[in-house]
């Protein structure tokens, strides 16, 4: 039934929309908004797969682990496009129609001013689907199945009721009934006394009526007692799923319908399809010289030149696209695969074999847990694929500090347009919030801001990752706490939304062992032991174990035992690429200010979370090679702590880390001899800090480099054994009888406890502060030409930009993400989750959210000779003393 269905003859008047003064559009009526809401849930289920995707979701729940019966599932699936149909039947609230559209049509009621319609958007759409139950007759047990119809009605209804919010817990508890359900009771209370709320509405008297004989209770019909309502014998995930389904379709289907009216115009689908070949993304892959190298060794493996490595690179490549090629079945993937073995190239060609394997998947997200990933990756695929390419097939980057740019103006910059591009910003910003693009990275916080978080745009971008092919990079990296719910959540949300994951890493969990029953996975990497044990990538760096005797070693003898090492190498004649880690900025600080008072020859650089974009660049560029493959610097030494982990493309010759986890010294290693190319590399292990002090609550802390076991592991690579021994304690742990049990999870994601879920399912939980420190910053262009920002001005132009309201919110926001571009070389995280002594900022004149904002902050700050950049001095910040607003 149409929308007009439901609502009195005359109700034509009723509007959804109206137009800015002076532009002189008509407004639009309620019957046109829904029919256009509607229109773009087909548009979804046309390009994007969303009919399927809830057919399969609707399918897969279960009431006592049994299927529903169809007719229950077609049933379901009908309400659910209704739902998102009817989400705007509130609007026939006269108030709204009075104070909000300004509609001088409507019938002069005497009502108080309660404007709301969402919540009786929700009430409307529960009293007609309420009436239409009562009239089925569902095959098998009618009862069960008709108590789980009225709690998915419920939860339908309460998705509406949350339409221009955001989801909090589906079942809070206010007294015997839910929160939702003592709304819905007052307002009908309400249209009782005030029947004139449902006027235009054509069952009004099944919701008006006092008398007990024709009055429905709403509420009394849902079994005012939740636990008569809603029972524990229905299958979590897939109806967690569902929920969210609706919810980010509801929203995107809105802002899209929204944007058509106001804008005149549809966004279009910018995802590989008819329209969108893939192909010419497929042939600039295919041209470039490592694909065709490894063409080489496919058709003649005897006659191709190919050296060692790169051979074993190919061999590795080719066997990960057979193994893919022969699994199309499954829906989640491991890569793992050793370090320097190009994993970014081979990722790039399984993405696009799924992509070209005609199983409906028409879009790429790579998801990385550190910016700098990001941008090494989106490095790879400018090289790859040409500007004229990307001009068609937009690759952007998505996060915080990447600015939004327009496909126009993109091809203003590459000489192919104008020079000054109109900007859209609606349909700019509503690209990145929908995931408009057939190639995108992103954060892993802002991956599972889209899976789990709350918010109405956060949960826009959920309903577009049907069809994905998803590359999660160092997953080993995620909270460790939540590898259980990560890997239930990847295997719902693959299967039922028809993603593609690939999980890859040089050090790769295997989480099957933490899934009850069989696992939708695949191994892509079928002959391990052939690459691990390869001496190649198994003998390029050669470990010491000796400095682990002195229990905690002293800054001077690791100083000593530093100093000697580079000596030996001097007397040698040998180039000394060095890497010293540590697990505090504390410890690396003190130790580069000791490097320093030792007054090397070498180069000397520091590399914490403490340094701003604008120098980890510099000093990334410095640390790396030529165009002929020749080291900038062939002495040098670099002191970090772990955010030169995970896929930091550096090569040094000699390493030194404080040991932590196994996992983490295997990614360090992965800086030591990275092109597997030069003899005589060694790495060396101490304990100075110790490691459960920084990494609490995380199994790994329980197999370190002090045992042999763990020595050998890590020099045989057998990370699988080293997993299995964190996973069994995973396992063990969620058992026991505390709040950590496995069941109180479950019984959250069953219950649509949306605010739990999302606080479970935070990869960052520690207390995080930035900091925004003024002062001048130098930076090269992307001409080379030197040009300096002024942080006063950069945060006088970012608080104008905050507090304009008149400026619209588009293009507002994209606005916003261009001036944080330059904020970012004035931001320093300021957490303070490994020392509770630590307090929060101090020194501050102003705050902005979570930014925290220090003028004349030169002091603060201390030039790099090397880089000619400036770093935080964290300690100066501390030192300077507790102090209110200056």
């Amino acid at each position: 039934m149409g929308i007009g269905d439901y609502l009195i003859d005359g109700a034509e008047i009723l509007l959804a929309h109206t137009a800015k003064k002076g532009t002189g559009k008509q407004a639009e009526s309620l019957v046109e908004h829904s029919d256009l809401v509607l229109h773009y849930v087909d548009e979804l289920s046309e390009h994007n797969g969303l009919s399927s995707a809830i057919q399969r979701t609707v399918a897969n729940l279960t009431v006592q682990d049994e299927p529903l019966p169809l007719a229950a599932q077609y049933w379901i699936v009908k309400c659910f496009r209704q739902a998102i149909y009817l989400h705007d039947l509130g609007k026939i609230n006269p108030v709204f129609q009075k104070k909000k559209m300004g509609n001088q049509q409507i019938e002069k009621l005497s009502l108080p001013g309660d404007s709301n319609h969402a919540l009786l958007s929700a009430l409307l759409y529960l009293d007609i689907y309420l009436a239409e139950l009562d009239e089925i007759e569902f095959p098998g047990d009618n009862a069960l199945i008709g108590s789980f119809m009225k709690h998915v009605l419920y939860v339908f209804a309460y998705v509406i009721s949350r339409h221009h919010t955001y989801l909090a817990n589906a079942e809070d508890a206010d007294g015997e009934e839910t929160s939702f359900e003592k709304q819905l009771q007052l307002l009908q209370k309400k249209i009782q006394r005030y029947p004139g709320y449902v006027h235009y509405y054509r069952y009004k008297e099944r919701v008006c009526s006092r008398d007990s004989a024709g009055r429905r209770d709403i509420t009394g019909e849902l079994l005012k007692n939740r636990y008569q309502r809603f029972t524990d014998t229905h299958s979590p995930f897939p109806f967690y799923v569902l929920t969210k389904l609706l919810y980010s379709t509801m929203a995107a289907c809105d802002f899209y319908a929204t944007y058509a009216y106001d804008a005149e115009k549809s966004l279009e689908f910018q995802y590989f399809s008819k329209k969108q070949e893939l192909r010419p993304v497929l042939e600039t892959f295919y041209n470039t010289a490592i694909y065709r190298g490894v063409q080489a060794l496919r058709n003649n493996p005897q006659t191709t030149t190919l050296s060692s490595i790169n051979r074993l690179r190919s061999a590795l490549f080719l066997d990960t696209e057979t193994e893919l090629l022969r699994n199309l079945d499954k829906q989640l993937y491991y890569l793992e695969a050793p370090t320097g073995s190009g994993k970014t190239y081979m990722s790039i060609n399984l993405g696009l074999k799924l992509l070209n394997s005609e199983l409906g998947l028409n879009k790429l997200i790579y998801v990385f847990p550190f910016n700098a990933l990001i941008e090494q990756t989106k490095l790879i695929l400018d090289k790859i694929f040409p500007d004229e390419l990307r001009n068609q097939y937009p690759m952007p980057v998505i996060n915080s500090i990447t600015p939004i740019i327009s496909k126009k103006e993109e091809t203003a910059e590459t000489g192919n347009g104008e020079t000054e591009p109109d900007f859209d910003y609606k349909s700019v910003l509503l690209q990145r919030q929908m995931l408009q693009y057939p190639v995108m990275l992103t954060s892993h916080v802002n991956f599972f801001n889209y899976l789990f978080g709350l918010g109405r745009e956060s949960n826009l971008a959920f309903t577009h990752l049907c069809n994905s092919v998803v590359i999660l990079d160092e997953i080993q990296s995620y909270k460790n706490a939540i590898w259980k719910e990560i890997i239930h959540f990847l295997q719902s949300f693959a299967k039922l939304l028809n993603m593609k994951v690939i999980i890859m890493s040089a050090t790769l969990p295997n989480w099957d062992s933490l899934v009850e029953g069989e696992s939708d996975t695949c191994s892509l990497v079928a002959k391990r032991e052939l690459y691990f044990q390869h001496p190649l990538f198994c003998k390029r760096v050669q470990l010491h174990f000796e400095l682990l005797q002195k229990k905690v070693i002293t800054e001077e003898e690791l100083l000593a035992e530093v100093l000697q090492r580079l000596k030996e190498r001097r007397d040698q004649g040998k180039s000394t690429r060095l890497l010293i880690e540590f697990i505090t900025k504390a410890a690396a600080r003190s130790f580069y200010r000791c490097l320093q008072s030792a007054k090397l020859d070498s180069p000397l650089f520091e590399l914490t979370g403490d340094d701003s974009n604008l120098l980890r660049k510099e000093v990334l560029k410095q640390l790396g090679k030529d165009e002929k493959g020749i080291f900038h610097l062939p002495d040098v030494i670099v002191v970090a702590t772990q955010v030169i982990e995970a896929g930091v493309d550096i090569d040094m010759d000699i390493g030194f880390k404080d040991s932590s986890m196994l996992d983490s010294e295997e990614q360090f290693l992965g800086r030591i001899n990275r092109s597997c190319l030069r003899p005589d590399c060694h790495a060396y292990f101490f304990n100075m800090v110790k490691t459960t002090l920084i990494y609490r609550d995380d199994q790994r802390t329980a197999y370190d480099l002090q045992t042999e076991s763990c020595q050998k592991m890590l020099q045989d690579k057998d990370f699988s054994g080293f997993y299995r021994l964190v996973t069994a304690r995973i396992n063990a742990e969620r058992q026991k009888a505390n709040l950590k049990n496995w069941s109180y999870f479950t019984a959250s994601v069953q219950q649509l406890q949306f605010k739990e879920v999302e606080a479970a399912m935070r990869l960052i939980t520690e207390k995080q502060y930035t900091l925004f420190i003024a002062h001048e910053a130098a930076y090269k262009n992307t001409d080379g030409k030197e040009e300096r920002l002024d942080g006063a001005q950069v945060w006088e132009e970012f608080k104008i930009l905050l507090a304009d309201r008149e400026t619209e919110y588009a293009e507002r926001i994209v606005k916003l993400s261009q001036i944080k571009e330059k904020m970012a070389y004035f931001t320093f995280n300021y957490g303070i989750q490994h020392s509770c002594k630590q307090t929060p900022p101090q020194i501050y004149t102003e705050v902005a959210g979570t930014l925290y904002y220090i003028p004349n902050g030169e002091r603060f700050m201390e030039l790099d000779e090397n880089t000619g950049a400036k770093k935080f001095n964290r300690q100066a910040y501390i030192d300077a003393g507790v102090s209110p607003l200056l």
